[in-house]
């Protein structure tokens, strides 16, 4: 797992979005509608680093009343593209006071789905990192949940490891435990919302993955040490 806590035998990850959405003091002008789609596209990326599916949603809203429904809305949009339902929401906003900057926090509840094995595996980069205004300026270069989680569903993609503000170069080691790689990737660029996940795919579905992708691939060429 990467930032995911087993809760008996829930799974539980969260995403935060400060400072982005529709308050005119945002750092990043963007519908509440986008923000919540993002929000829960990590959230859900982390369920699935952890091999899970989610069941409950859980909402802090620090915008007000009126960006309930729009972060609702992005919500449902992350499931709308892996095609299944949305899972049940609850939680509360903030309504006492106004507040000067967008801010929503989600919490997934899930439980395990998915088998994670990494034998006989390559390893890859889906999408490529960006962070602010860029992810907004560049959809095509952002790693498709529908087609990831086709991806996880064929047992093409064994396992997968969303990357946020620490880079891809952190987080290449923690998912296959070697600092030995070559990547022709920025390895310190934030990957914002995750747009950018790392993969293990089954050597023998290579050419599925291929096909598969739209967002731009980039292999991890791990150093082989001779024994």
């Amino acid at each position: 797992m990467r930032n995911a806590i087993q809760v008996g035998e829930l799974f539980v990850t969260i995403d935060n979005s400060g400072c982005i959405g529709e308050n005119p003091q945002d750092e990043v002008q963007v519908p509440h509608e986008v923000t919540g789609y993002f929000t829960a596209r990590t959230a859900i990326l982390e369920q699935w680093c952890a091999g899970a599916m989610p069941v409950q949603l859980v909402v802090a809203n620090f915008s007000g009343d009126d960006a309930w429904q729009p972060y609702i809305n992005g919500f449902q949009q992350v499931f709308d593209e892996i095609n299944i339902p949305t899972p049940p929401v609850t939680g509360s906003s903030e309504t006492n006071f106004q507040a000067l900057q967008s801010a929503v926090s989600l919490t997934m509840l899930g439980k395990k789905a998915f088998a994670n094995n990494t034998t006989n595996c390559r390893y890859f980069v889906v999408g490529e990192p960006l962070v602010g205004e860029e992810v907004v300026n560049n959809p095509q270069k952002i790693a498709s949940l529908g087609e990831l989680y086709t991806g996880l569903n064929e047992g093409f993609i064994q396992a997968i490891w969303p990357v946020g503000s620490k880079g891809i170069g952190t987080e290449i080691e923690r998912f296959t435990g070697s600092d030995k790689y070559e990547v022709d990737l920025p390895l310190k660029k934030s990957a914002g919302p995750s747009c950018a996940v790392l993969v293990a795919v089954n050597e023998q579905n290579i050419s599925r993955f291929f096909q598969i992708m739209s967002a731009p691939i980039t292999e991890i060429k791990l150093e082989i040490l001779a024994e």
